[in-house]
């Protein structure tokens, strides 16, 4: 009896955490094709440059990059990635600043640890 109460549990529990989705991505501003306002909240130290390139926001896409397919050509609902600056060793280093869910979604299997910066800030991933 008890072996079947605690099968019956665990099904539960299963069941209950399969409907349940996580808020991986926050608010990314609505218009991601302008750089950074200086009222947008940036890590201490970190100046965006103005600089972007799109980034692709489906495993479609990311084939074409990573499989070969001639380049990622973007299409409807482009994302954007920001060049950064931020002080390091009394000079200057550079990064990308990717939308939390593209990073969340190919930037961990792309970059895994290699990440200088590598801290999460409002809606962004500072890589």
């Amino acid at each position: 009896m008890i072996k079947r109460f605690a099968v019956l549990l665990l099904v539960v529990l299963v069941a209950m955490l399969s409907c349940a989705y996580a808020d991986d991505a926050p608010t990314v501003p609505a218009v991601e094709n302008e750089p950074a306002k200086a009222t947008e909240q940036v890590p201490p130290g970190v100046t965006i440059t103005g600089e972007k390139e799109p980034v692709p926001m489906n495993t479609e896409q990311f084939e074409q990059i990573i499989g070969g397919g001639g380049g990622f050509i973007p299409t409807g609902g482009i994302t954007y990635r920001w060049r950064y600056t931020y002080p390091f060793a009394g000079g200057v280093r550079y990064g990308w600043r990717y939308p939390v869910g593209y990073w969340n979604t190919f930037g961990r299997t792309i970059f895994g640890r290699t990440c200088k910066f590598g801290r999460p800030f409002g809606g962004w991933f500072y890589c």
